[in-house]
């Protein structure tokens, strides 16, 4: 009875430990969030402070105890990890910076390695905090290239998560991709003459505004990229109501403008002549996939450097499908090794 006692206590004992373990990973991983959402500029202010004159950056590192409880992770997904892993070879900021008279909210991803390492500008999807950065947006689209050697940067534009001014969906706030490139000259490991841009949804829209006969890119990735507003519209009407109504100034007065100024479709020819990814899922009901068809259609009519991947089967998010090894590779070629195009596939699909 004795033996009995003593091993239900030891085992009771043991429990207590487990669950404590993860119920502490579990609040790590539910609450790392409020470590960077932020709701006015007064908010931004008081968790960066003021700026300096001639000063464009702030950053402060996301809470490191939970960014490592959340690597331990690890050892419970043993198939996942190397990604996982990646957690501690990264330095994850949170950032605040200039971009024209505002400040703005983002994120930045460091390699812990020294060296002159290539630049890559993340752009999100959604509108206004409707898709605003979270350290779950980072961990997949953010720190997986940062352990791979990149410097990635993001940005929530302007009016979102505490920054100043107000998100337009495409118009002015295409200036704070534009002035991360100012941004970049102060992280140490930035090699700024080799930046790339990589954008999903609404941040394919972002990219493709960004790459408008400025020839400062060394190429570019579209991950479901929205391309057509006229298209949006048919697709999702709500949109035009809640969306680009309440985003775009005067809209109603000022709709065609608006509509043609962020449909990539009708102005292709305006695309930097650099070499261009575009990955789209066939079953995307967000972004449809004729839209980066036709996309790939005007890049392929113009002769110009591009690859389009079909991903059989893939939603808007792409989650699930294995077009990373694709992205990996291309950003390699192109942006770390700064080849010249080589694709000998314009067209490929994967399951």
């Amino acid at each position: 009875m004795k033996i009995i006692k003593k091993t239900l206590k030891y085992l009771g004992i043991l429990l207590l430990i487990v669950a404590s373990v993860v119920g502490v990973f579990f609040y790590c991983f539910f609450t790392i969030n409020n470590n960077i959402y932020l709701e006015t500029p007064e908010e931004l202010q008081a968790e960066f402070g003021t700026f300096e004159e001639g000063e464009i950056l702030k950053k402060e590192k996301i809470a490191p105890f939970k960014i490592w409880v959340i690597s331990l992770a690890s050892i419970v997904f043993p198939e996942q990890k190397e990604k996982f892993n990646s957690l501690n070879s990264t330095e994850l900021y949170a950032i605040a910076y200039k971009s024209d008279d505002l400040i703005v909210h983002g994120l930045l991803a460091v390699p812990e390695k020294g060296g002159n390492l290539p630049c890559l500008i993340y752009n999100r999807g959604g509108n206004r905090n409707s898709g605003r950065l979270t350290f779950h947006q980072a961990f997949e689209f953010m720190i997986p290239y940062a352990n791979e050697g990149y410097v990635v940067i993001a940005s929530n534009y302007r009016g979102n998560n505490g920054g100043q001014g107000k998100d337009e969906f495409g118009g002015s706030d295409i200036n704070d991709v534009m002035n991360l490139r100012k941004v970049l000259p102060e992280i140490d490991q930035a090699d700024t003459s080799r930046i790339g841009l990589i954008g999903h949804s609404r941040g394919g829209m972002m990219t493709y505004l960004a790459l408008q006969n400025h020839n400062i890119f060394k190429t570019a990735v579209v991950l479901a990229g929205s391309a057509d507003k006229y298209s949006t519209i048919a697709h999702r009407p709500n949109m035009e109501t809640y969306v680009f109504a309440e985003t775009m100034p005067d809209y109603y007065n000022r709709k065609e403008e608006h509509l043609f100024n962020r449909s990539v479709v009708k102005w292709t020819e305006k695309l930097d002549d650099i070499p261009i990814l575009l990955v789209h899922g066939t079953a995307d009901d967000r972004v449809t996939y004729e839209e980066a068809e036709t996309v790939a259609h005007n890049l392929d009519s113009l002769d110009r450097d591009f690859q389009f991947i079909t991903v059989d089967g893939g939603g808007h998010s792409l989650r699930g499908t294995p077009y990373k090894k694709n992205v990996k590779n291309w950003l390699d070629k192109y942006l770390r090794n700064d080849l010249e195009f080589e694709e000998t596939e314009r067209r490929i699909s994967i399951p």
